[in-house]
């Protein structure tokens, strides 16, 4: 019988069993997603679940404006601290990462100023 395309006992035992661990491990896949199913949920708070009242109080006006005068002080005498530690040939209003602009070159001075007559010309009637 070794001519005939009739498959061996033992192919068969090994589909049975190849069968048998895929269900197996379905089963272990869909029981393990029915326990992660129930499981609580970390990230969001319950419905009712509603913090305690504030126990302090809101700033006063004369508190607000206290702490924005601190603010601007502490800010003033950091940036003249670093304002002191820039070259001396910088000026104090420029940014220290900004480089100058560099003027035109000779070579499109003509463009620049044909592309300014252009409008000019566009716009007037003969």
């Amino acid at each position: 019988m070794s001519g005939t395309n009739v498959p061996s006992c033992e192919s068969a035992m090994k589909r049975v069993r190849a069968g048998r661990v895929l269900s197996v491990a379905a089963i272990a896949a869909s029981a393990g997603m029915l326990v992660a199913g129930c499981s609580p949920e970390v990230g969001f708070p319950a419905i009712h679940d509603v913090p305690p009242p504030r126990s302090d109080t809101p700033l006063t006006p004369d508190q607000v404006k206290q702490a924005t005068d601190d603010l601007i002080s502490a800010r003033n005498k950091l940036s003249t601290g670093t304002q002191n530690a820039a070259p001396a040939n910088a000026s104090p209003n420029a940014p220290a990462n900004v480089r100058p602009a560099k003027p035109p070159s000779s070579a499109q001075q003509p463009a620049v100023q044909a592309a300014a007559q252009a409008p000019a010309a566009a716009n007037s009637k003969p």
